[in-house]
């Protein structure tokens, strides 16, 4: 019982916080593909995936349609920091000069700074 717990809450997560969402769209692809066949029989699968998803698809009147497909409008839920910055400049380069141009970023505290130990695979023993 815990693992189907804990399968759903790591689907929930994906479906969350991932774009794995857009999957769920896959019969809607079939459909319209179904839809785009029966108006032009020559039309092959790659045709289609080139013509909704390479090109500009003006020339039926389904664009309302075509923006239910996986993956043409993708909602980002979150918003993740991977690093801090500690740069103290940006070089910029123009024209085959080079300017530096001052960043002042604010003032790290060590309060806010990650302790190496906790993250450590082997931690000091603790009381």
């Amino acid at each position: 019982m815990k693992r189907v717990i804990a399968y759903i809450i790591l689907a929930v997560f994906l479906m969350q916080n991932t774009t794995l969402d857009q999957l769920l769209k896959l019969p809607t692809l079939v459909i319209h593909y179904q839809e785009h066949h029966q108006l032009n029989r020559e039309l092959s699968v790659s045709d289609f995936l080139c013509m909704h998803y390479m090109t500009e698809d003006d020339k039926d009147d389904d664009n309302d349609r075509d923006m239910q497909l996986p993956y043409k409008t993708v909602d980002v839920h979150a918003l993740q920091h991977i690093y801090v910055p500690l740069a103290r400049i940006v070089a910029v380069k123009q024209q085959q000069e080079s300017y530096v141009i001052p960043v002042k970023y604010p003032v790290l505290k060590d309060c806010y700074l990650p302790e190496p130990a906790l993250s450590s695979l082997f931690r000091p023993p603790q009381a």
